[in-house]
C-alpha cells in the first residue's frame, strides 16, 4: 500500500481519525481527530499526504470543516448530504462545484474548491447517473458478496454485451455531467463495506476495464475515461478556466425527503454528549499540564523514569484517540445501537479516568510534591453514573488548577461531612469569602454532608493551593439559609422568589418555580419560561418529527417542589417537576461576588426521562428579535437563521454545539451550553432548546430501533443578558454576528472549569500559587498545548471574533507579551511556526499577527 500511495495510485482522503459529525462537534475535538489521523498516517504512510477532503455521510455540513481542511493543507473537498431541495437547485443551475468561503471572510483567503454530489446516495448504485436501476447493473463488487447474489440486474461485461453496456453507462455519465459546470465528473465505485471480501476489487476492475477501453477507442463518443483518485479529479478541474461561484454559510438542517428533517440527533443520547465535553475539557487540561511537566524535566532521566514516561505518553495517546473516535458521525450523534453506545461510553470513561491520573501526576511533578495522594474533588464511579462530590472527612490541602489564559474569579464548591466545622483559608492563612450550605444536588438533599462554596481569584494557567481547616465556630454571616416551598406551604398570594442582588436579579414564580424576569444593571427582560414535551410517535434517533403541539409541564397552575438556598456568595433555587414517570429538576444559581460569574444566570436541568417525547426548555421573552436566531457552528463561528413559516417545526431547529442568541436593537439574550443541543426560535422573542428525548420508534435511517436507553442526564446552560449599543441601522438580510467578549469568557469557564483536588496535610508546604503561563491577549484563546515528543509541544491559539455592539464590563489584565516569553521565568523556550498537519514543513504565512477567526500552530521546545 505504501508503494501504491507513493505512486499516486492509492489515496487517503481527509486523513482524519474518523469522518466526523459536523453538527454536534466542537472545534477542539475536530482539530484533535484531524491531528490524530494525520500523525498516524505520517508515521505509517509518510508518502500518503492527504490532499482532498471527503465528507459523504455526516448529516448536514458545516463551513468550519472547510476552514479545517485548509488548515491541514487540503486544497479541495467533496461533500454529499445536503437538503434535497438545495441539492436540486444547485444541480439545475450547474453550481455543484463552488468555492466555499467563510462568512466572516471578505477577501476570499478561506476559499476552498468544493464539489457536492449530485444525487441522494454516495454509493456506486446511485451516483453513476440519475437512474439507480441502471447504475445498479454496474455495481460489480456485488458479484462477490452473497448478500447480493444472484440478482436479475447484475450482468458481467462480455464481448456479447460490450457495446450495449458501454453506451448505457456512458449515457448515465453524460446525464450526470449535464449537472456540472466542469468538463469532467468522477464516479464512485463501491459502498460501505465494499472491498472487504476477496475478489471485490478484481471484479470491479475486470468488468470496468473493457467498458473503458471501448469508450476511449471510439472517436465518435468523444469521451475519455480513466482510473483515478479524488485528487486526480480535482487537479483536472481546478486549473481550468471555468469560474466557479462562491458560496458562504452552512448546510443545516438536512432533509433527505419530504419534511423528514434530521434535527433529532442534535440532542439524541445527551448523556454521552455531555460525557464527550467532559472528556474534551479533561484532555485539554491534561495536555497542558503534561506538556508543562515536560518543561521542568531533567533531561538525564533514570531508566525507570523513561519507562514511566513512555507508559504515560501511551495513556495520553489512547485518550486522544478515544475522543477522536467518538467524533464519528454515528458516535457523538447518538445514532449507534445500544451495545455500540455502551462501548463508546466505556472508552470515554476510561479516557476520562486516565486524564485525571495524568493530570494529578503532572501537578505533583510541577509542584515538587513528594506525596502520592492527590485526588479529584469530583468523581465519576462508572460510565453510566453522574459525576458527584467526594465528601471530605478531615483537614486537607486543596489544589485548584486553572487552564484559562487570563485571570479568572470564580466560586469553587466542595462537600464535607455535615457534623464537621471546617472552613477554607488561603495557603498563608488568610480569610477566604465563603458560605456553608446544604448539600442539595439534582434536587436531592444529602443530610450526611454539606457544601462549602468559596471564592477564588486564579492567575492565568496556574496551580493554586488552599487549606480546609477546623474552626471553632461556623461564622453565621457566611452560612446560607434554606427555605422549602411546596404545594401545601405556598399561599395563593405568595411573593416572587428573588435570586441575586445589585448587578443581576432574577425572579421566579413562587408556586411553579418558573423563570419570570431577568434584571441586569437596571435593565429588565420579561421571560415566560416553559418546560414542554413534544409528542414524538414518529421521531427516532435521527429525525425529529413532532406529531402535535407540545404538552406544557410548567405553567402558572403548576405546583412544584422548590428549595431555596440564599447566602453571601450565591443564591440557588431547585425546582422539581414530575411528569408521569419522568422527573425534571431545574437548578437556578446567581452569584453575588464581583466578576464574570455575576454576569449570567446559571441553569442546570437534570432530566430522568421515562416517557416518549422530546423535552425542551422554552424562554418567551419581550425581545423584538423578529424571525432571526443565531447559532454557533462547532463553537467557532456564528450562523444567522431565519424562521421559515412554510417549514414544519422540525425544519426550524438547528444545531447548537455551544451558543445561541436572539437580539433586538437594545438587548441580546444568549444561551451558552456545556453540551450540544437542538435549538429554535419559533416566534419573535422565543428561544428554546431540546434537553432530552426518548422514542420507541425507528425512523428508518439505519439504526433499526428507537432510543429507549436513557440515563439521568444533566444539561448545563448559562443565560446571559447584555445591552447592545448599535450606532447604525442594518438591513433585513442575513447578517454576520459574533458573541461579545464577555460571552466568550463565560463560555470558556463553562467548558473548562477549574480542576479541584485534595491532598492530606503534610510537613511539606506547597506554594500558594504557581503561574505556568502568562496571559494571552483578551481576544485570544488557548486551544491546546498538545504534547509532541520529549520537551516539544504544539501551541494552538485561536483569535476570537467578537461584536463591538456590546461593551466589555470587565477589565482584562493582559500586558503585551511576546509568544517566546509566554511561559514563566523558570523555563526557556524556542519557538517555530509549524503547520497543523505533520505532512507539511512550514506555514504558508506568518501567524505572529493573528487575525480574528484564525487559528495558529507553533511548536514550542522547552530548554532547561
Amino acid at each position: 500500500m505504501g508503494r501504491l500511495a507513493r505512486e499516486g495510485r492509492f489515496e487517503f482522503v481527509q486523513g482524519g481519525w474518523v469522518q466526523n459529525d459536523e453538527a454536534n462537534t466542537h472545534y477542539f475535538a475536530i482539530l484533535n481527530q484531524m491531528l490524530d489521523g494525520h500523525q498516524w498516517l505520517n508515521t505509517n504512510f509518510p508518502d500518503a499526504k492527504p490532499r482532498a477532503g471527503w465528507a459523504i455521510d455526516p448529516f448536514g455540513l458545516s463551513p468550519f470543516m472547510a476552514q479545517v481542511n485548509k488548515l491541514f493543507g487540503l486544497d479541495a473537498m467533496h461533500i454529499q448530504r445536503v437538503h434535497y431541495t438545495v441539492k436540486k437547485h444547485l444541480a439545475e443551475s450547474r453550481q455543484l462545484e463552488f468555492k466555499w468561503r467563510q462568512s466572516w471572510d471578505s477577501s476570499g483567503e478561506t476559499d476552498i474548491l468544493t464539489e457536492l454530489g449530485a444525487f441522494s446516495g454516495y454509493n456506486s448504485q446511485s451516483t453513476c447517473g440519475p437512474e439507480p436501476d441502471v447504475c445498479y447493473q454496474y455495481h460489480f463488487a456485488a458479484f462477490t458478496n452473497p448478500k447480493f447474489r444472484p440478482h436479475r440486474l447484475l450482468h458481467k461485461t462480455s464481448p456479447l454485451n460490450l457495446k450495449e453496456r458501454s453506451l448505457k453507462i456512458l449515457d448515465q455519465w453524460r446525464k450526470k455531467a449535464a449537472l456540472h459546470s466542469a468538463n469532467a465528473v468522477f464516479i464512485e465505485l463501491g459502498f460501505d463495506f465494499s472491498y472487504v471480501i476477496k475478489g471485490d476489487l478484481d471484479s470491479v476492475y475486470d468488468n470496468y476495464k473493457p467498458l473503458m477501453e471501448y469508450i476511449n477507442n471510439s472517436t465518435e463518443l468523444n469521451t475519455q475515461v480513466k482510473w483515478g483518485t479524488v485528487s486526480d479529479y480535482f487537479d483536472h478541474i481546478k486549473n481550468k478556466p471555468d469560474k466557479f461561484p462562491t458560496l458562504s454559510g452552512d448546510f443545516f438542517t438536512y432533509a433527505d425527503r419530504f419534511d423528514h428533517y434530521w434535527s433529532g440527533y442534535f440532542t439524541t443520547r445527551p448523556f454521552n454528549k455531555n460525557l464527550d465535553r467532559v472528556l474534551e475539557s479533561s484532555l485539554r487540561r491534561t495536555e497542558i499540564l503534561f506538556s508543562l511537566q515536560r518543561a521542568r524535566e531533567d533531561v538525564k532521566k533514570k531508566k525507570e523514569d523513561v519507562k514511566k514516561k513512555k507508559e504515560d505518553v501511551e495513556k495520553l495517546t489512547r485518550a486522544r484517540n478515544t475522543l477522536s473516535l467518538f467524533q464519528h458521525h454515528d458516535g457523538i450523534t447518538g445514532t449507534a445501537k445500544p451495545r455500540v453506545v455502551d462501548d463508546y461510553g466505556s472508552r470515554l470513561f476510561k479516557a476520562y479516568k486516565a486524564c485525571d491520573e495524568l493530570s494529578a501526576a503532572a501537578i505533583r511533578h510541577i509542584m515538587a510534591d513528594s506525596g502520592t495522594d492527590l485526588n479529584p474533588i469530583r468523581i465519576r464511579a462508572a460510565f453510566k453514573e453522574l459525576e458527584k462530590f467526594r465528601v471530605l472527612e478531615k483537614e486537607v490541602e486543596l489544589v485548584v488548577v486553572s487552564t484559562i489564559p487570563r485571570r479568572t474569579a470564580a466560586a469553587q464548591v466542595i462537600a464535607v461531612q455535615a457534623h464537621l466545622n471546617l472552613e477554607v483559608v488561603g495557603n498563608r492563612g488568610e480569610v477566604i469569602p465563603q458560605q456553608v450550605e446544604p448539600d442539595i444536588e439534582y434536587g436531592k438533599l444529602n443530610p450526611k454532608s454539606k457544601l462549602i462554596t468559596f471564592w477564588t481569584e486564579l492567575p492565568s494557567v496556574s496551580i493554586n493551593t488552599f487549606r480546609l481547616k477546623n474552626t471553632e465556630q461556623v461564622k453565621t454571616k457566611t452560612t446560607a439559609k434554606m427555605y422549602t416551598f411546596g404545594e401545601k406551604s405556598v399561599s395563593p398570594t405568595c411573593q416572587d422568589i428573588v435570586l441575586g442582588q445589585n448587578k443581576l436579579v432574577i425572579k421566579l414564580d413562587c408556586k411553579s418555580g418558573r423563570l419570570k424576569t431577568i434584571e441586569k444593571r437596571g435593565k429588565t427582560v420579561d421571560v415566560n419560561q416553559e418546560v414542554i414535551m413534544y409528542p414524538s410517535a414518529l421521531s427516532g434517533a435521527y429525525l425529529f418529527l413532532p406529531t402535535g403541539d407540545p404538552t406544557q409541564l410548567l405553567t402558572d397552575s403548576t405546583r412544584a417542589d422548590i428549595v431555596l438556598v440564599k447566602g453571601s456568595l450565591r443564591d440557588r433555587a431547585m425546582v422539581t417537576l414530575k411528569y408521569q414517570e419522568s422527573t425534571i429538576v431545574l437548578t437556578y444559581t446567581v452569584y453575588h461576588h464581583q466578576g464574570s460569574e455575576s454576569e449570567y444566570l446559571d441553569l442546570e436541568i437534570m432530566s430522568d426521562l421515562k416517557n416518549n417525547g422530546d423535552l425542551a426548555i422554552r424562554l418567551k421573552t419581550d425581545i423584538k428579535s423578529g424571525d432571526s436566531i443565531y447559532t454557533d457552528l462547532n463553537g467557532h463561528t456564528i450562523q444567522h437563521h431565519k424562521y421559515k413559516s412554510k417549514l414544519k417545526t422540525q425544519g426550524n431547529f438547528f444545531p447548537m454545539p455551544s451558543t445561541a442568541f436572539i437580539q433586538d436593537s437594545s438587548t441580546r439574550l444568549s444561551l451558552l451550553g456545556s453540551e450540544p443541543h437542538g435549538v429554535a426560535s419559533l416566534s419573535e422573542g422565543w428561544i428554546e432548546v431540546i434537553i432530552d428525548r426518548r422514542s420507541k420508534h425507528d425512523d428508518g435511517r439505519g439504526l433499526g430501533e428507537g432510543i429507549q436507553d436513557n440515563i439521568p442526564t444533566p444539561a448545563h446552560l448559562r443565560i446571559l443578558v447584555e445591552a447592545r449599543s448599535e450606532t447604525q441601522a442594518r438591513g433585513e438580510g442575513y447578517r454576520v454576528e459574533n458573541p461579545s467578549i464577555v460571552s466568550h469568557w463565560t463560555l470558556q469557564t463553562l467548558l473548562h472549569p477549574a480542576f479541584l483536588l485534595s491532598r492530606p496535610l503534610s510537613k511539606q508546604t506547597l506554594p500558594a500559587s504557581v503561574q505556568l503561563m502568562k496571559p494571552l491577549p483578551c481576544d485570544e484563546e488557548l486551544v491546546n498545548l498538545r504534547y509532541v515528543d520529549n520537551q516539544t509541544c504544539q501551541l494552538i491559539r485561536r483569535k476570537l471574533g467578537f461584536t463591538c455592539d456590546i461593551d466589555v464590563s470587565n477589565n482584562c489584565d493582559y500586558q503585551d507579551t511576546a509568544i517566546e516569553e509566554l511561559f514563566t521565568n523558570d523555563v526557556t523556550v524556542t519557538l517555530e511556526d509549524h503547520p497543523f498537519s505533520p505532512f507539511h514543513h512550514k506555514n504558508d504565512s506568518n501567524k505572529s499577527d493573528l487575525k480574528a477567526m484564525e487559528f495558529s500552530s507553533e511548536y514550542v521546545t522547552f530548554r532547561n
